[in-house]
């Protein structure tokens, strides 16, 4: 086997956190597996998914060294478990899965989720579109009207649905990403120092800004001002008038009370990575929260420290960006760093996924999906094709392969 040494040092640059230990972890693993010592080569990769949970390349050497190890049922499962987050995986060109591979049922099963995963599935139809000279990253509906925001200029756009018709609302100094409906003419929008942002300054750090609007006019109401790295890519507005907000840029939950515009409470929540969509129940007592590395979490709202983060045996919760409550089972998430790009539906019982089931998989936009909205009388938005992909490496715009930014409507989940 060609251990995924490349991959694996191009994410060492990306990722925040342990990495030196990683590191260490995983060269070890890679001498173990020189010295045809495939118990410790297992050894050092589970050690190394304490401390990432889901990284793709341990993932994928961790399955090999069960395979290497004649742990057959195992390496299935873990190469099962992999195809769903990657259905590009060329497990079949491993030597290393020979024996596994001998088992022509568990090929047969391995090509089966392959064909599952990579397969092109369109329930969703066009809802809205606005022109490709935006970058946009969320939503918000209000009567005959779609609130959204824009990374690259700072722009809070007003869609009139009915006439389909855009106007700029506001400009914010800073990447606009957040958006929630505030009530009767408001909004609230969160805005970071992104370096995709037009005006992007490393003086000015990642400051994070939370804006009170009003819909009529795009006039500020009022501001909460947040510690200077923060970027709040998701908010939920819950009934007692407080908003929950994660910060990617420092795993916790943020609780802002509106009615004097302050942080009452930042949660630490230590044990993630990077924290991105956010959902409440039904009744207000949890938040579900996704991290980008780690999958779903629940936190009760009466006691910050009573989390349980969902299991999955057979599908990776990775790169899970939008996250949307729909009932006390049942999760939808947008899921953007898999390949294929897709939506899915997530059935559990608190702790264990029970099943999950792709909505849209594989569309045809080569931008990114991000996130979505549920409205009981009308079915789940999502932005389909966000901008993401289309910067240069010093984050100027690919314009034209930018396209038109559409947001996409699911009824029949």
């Amino acid at each position: 086997m060609k251990l995924k040494i490349f991959f694996f040092l191009t994410f060492l640059v990306s990722f925040v956190g342990s990495s030196q230990t990683l590191n260490d972890l995983y060269q070890k693993s890679v001498e173990a597996y020189k010295n045809k010592d495939y118990n410790n080569f297992k050894t050092y990769n589970l050690k190394a998914l304490e401390l990432h949970p889901s990284h793709p390349t341990i993932l994928f050497n961790l399955a090999a060294s069960y395979a290497l190890n004649n742990e057959k049922e195992k390496a299935y499962n873990a190469l099962n478990k992999l195809i769903s987050w990657n259905a590009d995986l060329k497990f079949d060109e491993e030597e290393d899965f020979e024996n596994l591979l001998k088992d022509t049922d568990k090929l047969d099963n391995l090509k089966s989720v392959v064909i599952k995963y990579a397969t092109k599935i369109e329930n969703s139809s066009l809802y809205f579109e606005t022109q490709n000279k935006y970058h946009l990253e969320d939503f918000v509906l209000k009567d005959d009207f779609a609130y959204l925001t824009d990374v690259r200029n700072g722009i809070v756009l007003k869609y009139d649905i009915k006439n389909k018709k855009a106007k700029e609302l506001n400009q914010l100094p800073g990447a606009a990403m957040a958006v929630i409906d505030g009530g009767k003419n408001v909004v609230w929008v969160s805005v970071a120092m992104l370096p995709q942002y037009h005006d992007y300054s490393e003086e000015k750090g990642n400051e994070g800004i939370i804006y009170k609007m009003n819909t009529s006019d795009g006039t500020i109401l009022s501001t909460v001002q947040l510690q200077k790295k923060a970027v709040i890519g998701s908010m939920i507005l819950a009934e007692d008038n407080k908003i929950y907000a994660t910060n990617s840029s420092t795993p916790e939950l943020l609780v802002i009370n509106t009615n004097n515009n302050e942080i009452e409470k930042i949660i630490p929540i230590k044990e993630a990575f990077n924290l991105q969509g956010v959902t409440i129940s039904e009744d207000g007592k949890y938040v579900y929260i996704a991290d980008y590395i780690k999958g779903i979490v629940r936190i009760n709202l009466n006691d910050y420290d009573d989390r349980i983060w969902l299991r999955s045996d057979d599908y990776l919760l990775k790169g899970i960006d939008g996250l949307t409550f729909i009932n006390n089972t049942t999760l939808i998430a947008v899921q953007n760093s898999s390949t294929p790009k897709k939506v899915i539906k997530i059935i559990h019982d608190v702790q264990q996924v029970k099943s999950i089931s792709l909505l849209d998989n594989a569309l045809d936009q080569l931008g990114e999906p991000t996130n979505g909205k549920f409205y009981e009388n009308l079915g789940y938005l999502y932005i389909a094709n966000s901008q993401w992909p289309f910067y240069n490496r010093e984050n100027q715009p690919i314009e034209d392969k930018w396209e038109a930014q559409t947001i996409r409507l699911l009824t029949n989940f």
